[in-house]
């Protein structure tokens, strides 16, 4: 690669790099910012170069919270800096492998992207399980802190104190059953924003080739055996932690299906020559499952009912 090629190259990366870790630091922006780096991927020369942003915004991601918690000094700041670091980690991994597997067909790369996703979180639970004094000490830190802003809102949080507290035990009982589908779905809407970005004036709209994302027959009886073995271990009353873990998976299962289901829908959006329409539905889609209570849930329980009964109905008939 001659100077003529590495200038622009150079110039591409700092300012991807400088963008993803600006997102990376805002609330919202810390679950999109990799989108910059998965979407100018393919303008980089080989796969080697195209990695070169997601490492530099890995290591200043680092560095930032080394920087936030003084060196990481108690059991309770290492504490802190894993769940700080969860997300920005598993979304990094996630499009480095993306990126690698450039190529492959897309329900394979969402695959592999999330194998990582779902293997931290069911971890973390896990840890977490443990119950060490560290992660007790950060417990009743967090939970303080949430009484601290339920009080900003509601003027006194005393009265409440019973309710705040089963409220907060509720939330963390939720996410350690729902992190690794989570994450999934995060990075699901990374990978689509950023192919569709990829796409433009393609003569292969990218919702065409999303279209035809379909799951292998087999895969029902992993959705079944899934969601079985949550029903037996709910009348058996078993603990906590075995049950997070079951509905993590089943869950994890359910996301595959609700892609299939998104499938579904823009197959007869492109079928009829909607394809505009067909792009501007994932953000639609999006927008309900985390902006819209109520008619979130019909997003999520609809769409994966959709691609699961398409293992018997033929929804996507070419004639």
């Amino acid at each position: 690669m001659d100077q003529s090629q590495r200038a622009p190259i150079v110039k591409m990366t700092l300012i991807v790099s400088a963008v993803s870790i600006v997102l990376s630091q805002l609330t919202i922006g810390n679950f999109l910012f990799t989108i910059p780096l998965i979407a100018l991927a393919p303008r980089y020369l080989n796969r080697r170069q195209a990695l070169m942003p997601v490492g530099i915004v890995a290591l200043l991601v680092a560095l930032i919270e080394l920087v936030h918690s003084s060196g990481f000094p108690s059991s309770e700041s290492r504490v802190l800096g894993v769940i700080s670091l969860f997300v920005p980690v598993v979304l990094l991994v996630g499009s480095a492998v993306w990126i690698t597997l450039d190529g492959y067909r897309l329900l394979y790369r969402y695959l592999a992207s999330c194998f990582f996703a779902v293997v931290a979180s069911i971890s973390i639970v896990i840890w977490f399980s443990s119950a060490s004094e560290a992660i007790l000490r950060v417990d009743s830190i967090m939970s303080e802190s949430f009484k601290t802003l339920f009080a900003q809102f509601s003027g006194s949080a005393a009265q409440y104190d019973a309710t705040v507290n089963l409220l907060y035990r509720s939330m963390v009982m939720i996410l350690g059953a729902v992190l690794a589908p989570m994450m999934m779905a995060v990075m699901g809407f990374a990978f689509y924003v950023a192919l569709s970005f990829q796409s433009r004036g393609s003569e292969e709209p990218f919702v065409v080739r999303f279209s035809r994302i379909r799951l292998p027959e087999y895969g029902i009886w992993a959705f079944l055996g899934g969601w079985t073995l949550v029903l037996v271990l709910m009348l058996a009353k078993g603990g906590y932690l075995p049950r997070a873990l079951t509905i993590q998976c089943a869950l994890s299962i359910s996301m595959l299906y609700a892609i299939q289901g998104f499938a579904i829908i823009l197959f007869h959006l492109v079928k009829r020559n909607l394809i505009h329409r067909a792009g501007r539905l994932g953000f639609m889609v999006v927008i309900l499952m985390f902006l819209v209570p109520g008619l979130n849930l019909l997003v999520v329980f609809a769409l994966p009912l959709l691609g699961v009964t398409e293992t018997w109905i033929a929804y996507r008939r070419t004639v």
